[in-house]
């Protein structure tokens, strides 16, 4: 049976998930308060498999909060509910680890799809981000992406990467061959330094690259 933990402070949105997870994934979910969290041992999260924050207003606590949690288990899938819609704020979340980010007014959808693609080794965005996300890195300084030294078409590929596209759709939309775009994304881990997809996303993301 799946282990959850939803940390908040027992929102519409913290039920609804609850029930969602305890009635169509038939999981066992703890339901913790920041408050309680900080009188429990540290070892609280040892055999929690996802961890859901609900939103929280101080982003130093919650950067702190989804550090402790990964120190503990590093295998833990951590998600985040936030109202932050600035990407060097969302940048930040995604560096202490975590592997989801929602707003709040997100879907069912939206988790259903997070967790898929966390079991999957990848990270999740919140659809209605990933357009101001992607505008944002194309405004940024480009002084990363001279570092990695990216060809205008992988910058391309690099961007419906970012915005969550499958192979084939990345395919269709600049009229060639799924195998070109998988060469492409191949290119672009070896150029970037990284391991799989997830990790493109994550150094997408940390480095202000073009998409």
């Amino acid at each position: 049976m799946e282990q959850h933990c939803i940390i908040g402070e027992n929102t519409l949105l913290s039920k609804g998930l609850q029930n969602y997870l305890e009635i169509q994934r038939k999981a066992e979910v703890n339901l913790l308060s920041t408050k309680e969290l900080k009188s429990l041992e540290s070892g609280v999260f040892r055999n929690i498999q996802y961890v859901w924050i609900d939103v929280m207003q101080e982003i130093d606590s919650l950067l702190k909060l989804s550090q402790r949690i990964l120190r503990q288990q590093a295998k833990t899938k951590v998600f985040v509910f936030g109202e932050f819609r600035d990407a060097q704020t969302i940048k930040a979340i995604f560096k202490t680890g975590i592997v989801g980010y929602f707003l709040p007014n997100c879907g069912i959808k939206q988790i259903k799809e997070a967790i898929v693609k966390a079991g999957s080794g990848n990270t999740y965005l919140d659809p209605q981000l990933a357009k101001i996300f992607v505008q944002d890195l194309l405004q940024s300084n480009t002084s990363q992406e001279a570092k990695h030294n990216l060809t205008k078409r992988e910058k391309q590929i690099l961007q419906l990467i970012v915005e969550e596209h499958t192979t084939q759709e990345i395919a269709n939309k600049l009229f060639i061959s799924f195998c070109t775009v998988e060469t492409h994304r191949l290119h672009l881990i070896q150029k970037m330094g990284v391991r799989n997809t997830a990790g493109l996303v994550r150094e997408a993301i940390s480095s202000n690259l073009l998409g």
